[in-house]
């Protein structure tokens, strides 16, 4: 291969390898997410799985440009903002509300937790997990 064919292909395998995610595509779009899954500290919750599912208008969050609204167990409104880079998957949720995790159930608890200490982020705009830990996370399908 001659100098110039092998910068070629070099150059070629930089440009087709971007990892970057587009995050205005992923979270700008407004989409509504249904919690689907916890995993806090290596153990997945089973069992109380069960509430995610208690209705259409629990534990969602919808994304929009900067900001996030959602319900987490019913009757608990949760809204703040987000920043995500699409090259390192970091991610930061800021909540507004609610401030604390007072009078909440203990899945309810685990989620506003997970929420407030997102560290980075894994998937696109059908699936996304969000992420304290290696070991504690949070998994969203699209609900459209």
């Amino acid at each position: 291969m001659t100098m110039l064919a092998l910068a070629a292909f070099t150059l070629a395998l930089n440009v087709g390898c971007d990892k970057s995610d587009d995050v205005n595509e992923i979270f700008g779009s407004g989409q509504r997410f249904k919690i689907t899954g916890i995993t806090y500290n290596g153990i997945k919750s089973v069992k109380e799985v069960s509430e995610f599912y208690a209705g259409s208008n629990v534990y969602w969050i919808a994304f929009n440009t900067q900001s996030l609204q959602g319900m987490l167990q019913a009757g608990t409104r949760v809204e703040g903002t987000w920043k995500a880079d699409g090259k390192s998957h970091t991610m930061t949720i800021r909540l507004n509300s609610p401030q604390s995790d007072d009078g909440m159930s203990e899945l309810c608890r685990m989620v506003f937790n997970i929420l407030r200490n997102t560290a980075y982020y894994s998937g696109d705009s059908n699936v996304i997990r969000l992420y304290k830990s290696n070991d504690t996370y949070i998994d969203l399908s699209s609900l459209e």
